[in-house]
């Protein structure tokens, strides 16, 4: 596999959520330590198409033989860690033919949450806490590094099992980690912002390329991202790779993912243009996987077909 990584850049910075910042140093603790991303997978879940959530061995086999795999989506919380929001956000993908891994970033050890609180309200105030503390908040960039650790490992992992396009997604702190990616790879083709602006308080962790095709969604007064109105990413795209950037700025408060029918469309739109067949299914027999998925997890129950014939002939 080849991954290039791209230039970054720091700039100083004032005003998010309502607060005033500078462009933070990064902020190393042991849960953001790179060792912890080899065991991402076991804090990941699984979605196919037409199947919905998988186990791991199932997920393998239709990245390998299903059909209606089109592509792959890694797709990253927010500040609060996995709720039902991701499970929302992988059915809209994988009924429009794309496999799906959603990890969770929070259960690395002593980590924490970005937004620690009893409900959305509570969150909120604990989100701005961690803001000015500056440790376990998506303006430091060592979590977000940390972030992109499991996203390169998770990569890695689709890499060895298809060549089919990568996709990678997030909400809100997740989106953050999407645009903190500072990798080229061709298997790579898009880059999905939901409810994440690109206010200046958190321009000093963009790293995403350019040339990588990226949709954004805003809802201009959402309560999480005060200056949403101003927060398009679009400038990132300037000198010649505008046309590589799709804005869906609405009306309204919302943060929650692909909350409304316009979001929805608009990604499918995108979805369909960027990974041509999307949404397109054909029958396959319910008994297709079967055999590559028992093969995975019984291997002792099938012994291979050479030692099958080498016992016949020295008979």
């Amino acid at each position: 596999m080849r991954l290039r990584r791209v230039s970054t850049f720091a700039l100083a910075v004032t005003g998010a959520m309502g607060m005033p910042a500078l462009a933070q140093q990064s902020r190393m603790v042991e849960a953001y330590e790179a060792k912890h991303a080899e065991r991402v997978l076991d804090r990941s879940v699984f979605y196919g198409p037409r199947h919905g959530g998988v186990y791991r061995a199932k997920f393998e086999a239709q990245l390998r033989h299903d059909p209606n795999v089109k592509g792959v989506v890694i797709h990253n919380h927010g500040c609060g860690g996995m709720w039902g929001w991701e499970t929302h956000v992988a059915q809209f993908y994988y009924r429009r033919g794309f496999a799906v891994i959603t990890p969770e970033f929070v259960t690395r050890p002593h980590n924490r949450t970005g937004c620690p609180g009893n409900n959305s309200d509570d969150a909120l105030k604990g989100g701005g806490r961690n803001f000015r503390e500056g440790i376990y908040t998506a303006r430091n960039p060592a979590r977000l590094d940390a972030r992109v650790d499991d996203t390169l490992t998770l990569v890695r992992y689709i890499k060895v099992l298809t060549a089919k396009p990568i996709l990678l997604s997030g909400h809100s702190e997740g989106a953050r980690t999407t645009y903190r990616w500072p990798y080229r790879d061709r298997q790579v083709v898009g880059a999905i912002l939901h409810n994440q602006s690109c206010s200046a308080g958190y321009e000093h962790l963009w790293q995403l390329s350019p040339t990588i095709p990226t949709w954004q969604v805003l809802e201009r007064n959402d309560p999480w991202a005060p200056e949403a109105a101003m927060g398009s990413c679009g400038h990132h795209f300037a000198g010649g790779n505008e046309a590589n950037f799709t804005l869906l700025m609405q009306d309204g408060n919302n943060h929650n993912p692909l909350a409304n029918k316009e979001a929805q469309d608009s990604l499918e739109r995108w979805l369909k243009r960027i990974v041509p067949g999307a949404g397109e299914f054909v029958d396959t027999h319910n008994e297709h996987l079967l055999e590559a998925i028992q093969r995975s997890v019984y291997p002792d129950a099938f012994p291979a077909a050479n030692a099958d014939s080498a016992v016949r002939e020295s008979r």
